[in-house]
């Protein structure tokens, strides 16, 4: 059971930080969230290696309460962007079931798996009719999107987070690697399906642990990802990767790799 003061505090860092989350949840189901978050980190003795969202809560309370980093706050504040230009596009029951799903999923989703998710939503939202969230295939497989591109076709977009580690970087490897780990995933998604329903399916890689010299030094792969890879070449379609980061320290979002390179550009 919640105390008194967990709730209040809560509530107020809430309203602090991302207000817009209550377009979407009510203030019952938020503490619902809540005390199960709380009660999972307690039978965990409080550690999660995943981070995921009621880890970065509770570091959220500690930060504010210790004001001795912006770095949790500047993530929370970008999600409470995400929630707010969502508003635009109308009320969807799938996007307040992403989410729901996406908080109260404390064994899997890391935090910034879970503004991945509804960044690329939103992303696509611009370009693309939403349809649904969380589609089955016909493989039992389970795909983060549906969609109606600019053509009335239905494609299939799944998010593919990947963390990749600095200290193995070579100049050389360095596409071997990503194309490697994009075909496996595309692989897995689309096992035993046939070629013209592979043909609907995307992946949309963020990838983290990238420092500003090794994107500038693929950028022009990195930039036609999308345009280049084919099924009947490299057996998977994906749209071009997003990075998580921070722009001149100022502020936290997902970015493309042109708004890493050239921020005076894109960003003034």
């Amino acid at each position: 059971m919640l105390s008194e003061i967990r709730i209040k505090n809560s509530l107020g860092i809430v309203n602090l930080y991302f207000k817009n989350l209550f377009e979407y949840l009510s203030e019952k189901e938020f503490l619902t969230f809540i005390e199960k978050g709380f009660e999972f980190m307690d039978k965990n003795n409080g550690l999660n290696t995943k981070t995921n969202f009621i880890t970065s809560f509770n570091n959220l309370l500690l930060e504010h309460q210790f004001n001795n980093s912006n770095i949790i706050r500047n993530e929370f504040s970008y999600f409470n962007y995400l929630l707010g230009e969502f508003k635009s596009y109308g009320e969807f029951k799938d996007f307040k079931d992403l989410i729901k799903a996406s908080l109260f999923n404390f064994e899997k989703h890391s935090f910034h798996h879970v503004l991945g998710e509804i960044a690329t939503c939103l992303i696509l939202s611009e370009k693309y009719a939403f349809k649904k969230y969380e589609k089955e295939l016909v493989n039992k497989r389970s795909i983060d999107f549906e969609f109606l591109n600019r053509q009335n076709e239905t494609i299939y977009i799944d998010v593919k987070t990947i963390d990749y580690n600095i200290s193995k970087y070579e100049k050389e490897k360095f596409s071997d690697f990503l194309n490697s780990r994009l075909k496996q995933y595309y692989e897995d998604k689309t096992e035993k399906l046939d070629f013209e329903t592979k043909k609907k399916i995307f992946i949309f890689p963020i990838i983290s642990g990238l420092n500003l010299e090794i994107i500038k030094e693929n950028q022009e792969y990195l930039n036609t990802i999308y345009e280049s890879s084919t099924l009947e070449i490299d057996k998977f379609q994906s749209f071009s990767p997003r990075i998580f980061g921070n722009i001149q320290d100022t502020f936290f979002r997902l970015f493309s790799i042109n708004e890493i390179i050239n921020p005076e550009k894109n960003f003034k």
